[in-house]
């Protein structure tokens, strides 16, 4: 009998049952084989088996007298009695119509005999079946002996829901975890009654790791159970809280409560410090709610921890889950998820150029290689939205590689043209965090692939305040080698001229948004024009970004700005427009067509 063609409702709730009661993973477990071992003593039967019916495969959670520990389902005995959950007896498999050609009649274990008892959850569905089996065929047994065999079936099911119960425990809070409140969201939704889910973001993960580091495990569980005890007295009366990750707790609660007013009860008690054996820790609280009102199959729980992450980070305090929100979600996932493969790619990354031009010969002598991605389904990918994501894993260091490794081959390839041009890359402060990034440069170097003059590094003020010294030490190996370092995006960040005079920098480079106003904005006007005074006197180059009219590019000449770069010069570039572009006089043959008289001596 086919359950999956004649009863597909009945068949896929089983399956639930199956996925949530018997994983297959599970170490074995003595209780099992003493059940088996009793069952297979007491009916005198060479085999015995505890058989968990799936959807392709029965699998054996204890056996004796078998070496198999899965067979396909459609040679499995205890399929066919899945639907009417009845006791099941073959006195001769050889005689009977539906098993005589079964391979495990016709070959090992060469089944005559057999008799099984299914496993029934409380609400009437077979897990599989408690079962015996003989090598040769077999009287009908007597009504004790089926009694007998229906009890020790139920024994086994009662060992496996104790065992369920066991893993739905959180063990350091006492509190059910993720599994239990998934197995009663899913009751839940199919209730009937719309339920409000909540998940409360209590503190992050990297904080919760830097008190482990600070005060050790055992403090950390203390602050958990400190939190736990806030939030079940903040709880509506009978309400189940509980804990589904290590800084997230979870409730479910009937429709008709005011969420709003309990997220602001709980956000309230918790803008006071959580005192753990005498230490105030402040906690960075998100809740998020989420509406369950049917029974379609989602993942609730994974939908509304993103909408309590996103409040927490987003210091919004509680937030009801927003389907875009998800969808930013996933696409953040799906393009994490591809980047790796993107990089081992010929055909995703590539890298075009931004020219800068010299002030005020409007020559081209430097520019910035920027890094593209053509995803293979989604498109062009802006590196705005995919290096913000991969700057928080490991990703990135694989992808400044790669930048590093094209840039040096089109350096090479341009000098084998005669073109020789100075090509700036953005890094990270996770480039800079060790050596290795300075090795490969290093490398390349000492083997005649670069020439140092030929590479200059681009860093924001930001990354320095995460680990000054680490960072300071592998820019002054890049000075030391010849290379030049370039402040990108100044004047929007820290700007402290002391501390800058500290680094090894040759170049300060000024924040687009401080250009691009220079036209209609006063204030920006003298900050732009004192800055350049400054850098200058200090040493430095100053490239201005954001270029985009002809009167601010006069302005910033007439100030003594060494560089600029914007879409009046260019928008950046492929290498071979670049090339082209170089060879037909770059932007100072623009500037001959269009320059305006009375210019000539800015």
């Amino acid at each position: 009998m086919d359950v999956n063609t004649h009863f597909p409702e009945y068949e896929a709730e089983r399956l639930k049952r199956v996925e949530a009661l018997c994983p297959q993973n599970e170490q074995d477990d003595e209780v099992f084989e003493k059940m088996i071992s009793m069952t297979s003593e007491y009916f005198n039967a060479p085999i015995a088996l505890i058989s968990i019916v799936d959807k392709h495969r029965q699998w054996f959670r204890a056996r004796i007298g078998i070496e198999q520990q899965t067979t396909p389902r459609d040679v499995s005995f205890c399929a066919h009695s899945l639907r009417d959950r009845k006791a099941l007896e073959v006195l001769d498999a050889q005689d009977d119509e539906r098993f005589k050609d079964n391979p495990m009649v016709t070959g090992a274990p060469f089944i005559r005999y057999y008799a099984s008892a299914p496993l029934l959850t409380s609400d009437g569905f077979s897990l599989g079946s408690l079962c015996i089996i003989d090598t040769s065929p077999r009287q009908p047994m007597s009504k004790r002996d089926a009694a007998m065999l229906v009890y020790f079936a139920q024994l086994v099911v009662l060992r496996i829901m104790g065992l369920r119960s066991r893993n739905f425990i959180d063990q350091p809070t006492g509190l059910f975890n993720r599994l239990r409140l998934e197995e009663d969201i899913r009751l839940a939704s199919s209730s009937g009654i719309q339920h409000d889910l909540f998940a409360v973001d209590v503190i992050s993960p990297k904080f919760l790791n830097d008190v482990v580091k600070a005060l050790g495990y055992s403090f950390s569980q203390n602050l958990m159970l400190s939190v736990k005890g806030r939030l079940q007295s903040l709880l509506p009366n009978n309400s189940l809280l509980y804990k589904i990750s290590p800084t997230r707790f979870g409730f479910l609660l009937e429709g008709g409560h005011p969420v709003e007013g309990l997220c602001l009860k709980i956000l309230s008690n918790f803008d006071q410090p959580v005192d753990c054996q005498g230490i105030p820790i402040l906690m960075q609280t998100g809740i998020g709610v989420l509406k369950i009102a049917d029974a379609k199959e989602r993942d609730w729980l994974r939908l509304v921890v993103g909408a309590a992450d996103d409040a927490r980070v987003r210091n919004l305090g509680w937030a009801m889950y927003q389907p875009e929100l998800d969808a930013a979600q996933q696409r953040a996932f799906t393009l994490l998820s591809s980047l790796s493969d993107a990089v081992r790619s010929e055909d995703q990354l590539s890298l075009v150029f931004h020219p800068k031009v010299t002030l005020p010969s409007l020559a081209c002598e430097n520019v910035e290689a920027l890094i593209r991605w053509n995803h293979p389904t989604l498109g062009p990918i802006s590196p705005a939205e995919f290096i913000p994501l991969a700057e928080k894993t490991a990703l990135m260091h694989a992808i400044t590689f790669w930048v590093l490794d094209a840039v040096v081959d089109q350096a090479k390839e341009w000098l084998g043209k005669g073109i020789e041009l100075r090509v700036s890359m953005n890094v990270t402060v996770s480039d800079l965090e060790n050596s290795k990034f300075l090795n490969k440069i290093t490398e390349y170097i000492n083997n005649g692939a670069l020439l140092s003059k030929n590479l200059e590094l681009e860093f924001t003020e930001s990354m320095l305040m995460s680990d000054p010294k680490t960072v300071i030490e592998q820019l002054e190996r890049a000075r030391a080698l010849g290379i030049e370092v370039s402040v990108d995006d100044f004047g929007t960040g820290y700007s402290n001229w002391t501390y800058l005079r500290q680094l090894p920098v040759s170049t300060v480079k000024l924040d687009q948004s401080l250009i691009s106003n220079l036209n209609t904005n006063e204030k920006d006007k003298r900050l732009v024009k004192t800055l350049i005074e400054l850098a200058r006197g200090l040493g430095y180059r100053v490239v201005a970004e954001g270029v985009e009219t002809r009167s601010i590019l006069d302005l910033i000449t007439l100030w003594g700005c060494s560089e600029a770069q914007g879409y009046l010069i260019t928008k950046p570039l492929k290498a071979e427009p670049l090339e082209k572009w170089l060879t037909q006089g770059g932007f100072s043959s623009v500037c001959d067509r269009t320059r305006t008289p009375g210019t000539e001596s800015l």
